[in-house]
């Protein structure tokens, strides 16, 4: 169904606004009965749209997203690249059995969809870019903090000169160099987040730097005081472990 309520493209599947998609992730995270959840539904425009009532989530809205209420943890994935086909991306994953909710930012909304949680792996790995491929790691041992705080920060055009900066010191003909400065590359970063008594606390993460020519990981702490005191001593490193590793460091954030 559609933010409007008026057209079912599927009885699994929720396309609303960011605005409106931003509210329901802030419901769905406040457990039933919490006085948080008054305050919540009058301020959030979804009342309006059909999307709930005074008592919370309504009809559809309630079927497709029930399962994303019932859990403690979920995952947060976000893909920044200059390519235009990639962009920006934005995901979360509500992983419980035996149905998971999925939410998708596309074109032409915010897409809340429930699938089986036997999917939820193969989503996670596709989301990531995780797939089979080449691994060659023939750039340096680390990257600067510049060039993760800009990704984090999604500024393309100060990631892309932080990054510039850094394949100047190598060898221009190798694959990391060729690849950054034609902006071939994305990061994506998966989050854990656990739910503690008042919010959503980050309990683990992943990042990746990826090529056409490897998947590595970036070592860089998630708080971003942490990150802005390594620039004070080490930079961050990037190693490329076989992608299996990287499958098990993922599911690893899945399975906490």
């Amino acid at each position: 169904m559609t933010a409007e309520g008026t057209t079912a493209s599927s009885p699994e599947e929720l396309v609303v606004s960011v605005e409106q998609a931003n509210a329901l992730i802030d419901l769905i995270g406040i457990r039933e009965g919490h006085n948080a959840l008054s305050s919540v539904i009058p301020v959030s425009g979804l009342i309006s749209a059909g999307l709930g009532d005074s008592n919370g989530l309504v009809g559809d809205v309630e079927a497709i997203l029930g399962p994303a209420r019932t859990v403690d943890s979920r995952l947060a994935i976000r893909v920044v690249s200059p390519r235009p086909s990639i962009g920006v991306r934005n995901v979360r994953i509500w992983p419980s059995q035996p149905r998971s909710v999925v939410m998708r930012a596309e074109d032409d909304g915010v897409h809340f969809t429930q699938v089986d949680f036997c999917d939820v792996p193969h989503i996670l790995a596709e989301e990531s870019l995780l797939a089979p491929g080449p691994t060659i790691h023939d750039g340096p041992p680390s990257i600067s903090v510049n060039f993760v705080q800009a990704v984090r920060d999604v500024d393309l055009e100060r990631a892309q000169s932080a990054l510039i900066d850094v394949a100047a010191q190598g060898p221009s003909e190798s694959h990391f160099s060729q690849d950054c400065w034609h902006k071939r590359w994305c990061v994506v970063l998966c989050v854990r987040e656990e739910r503690t008594r008042d919010r959503w606390k980050d309990a683990g993460h992943v990042e990746c730097f990826v090529t056409d020519h490897m998947h590595a990981q970036i070592h860089a702490p998630i708080d971003p005081r942490a990150l802005a005191l390594m620039r004070e001593r080490n930079a961050p490193t990037l190693d490329a472990p076989p992608r299996t590793a990287l499958w098990g460091f993922l599911m690893e954030l899945l399975a906490k």
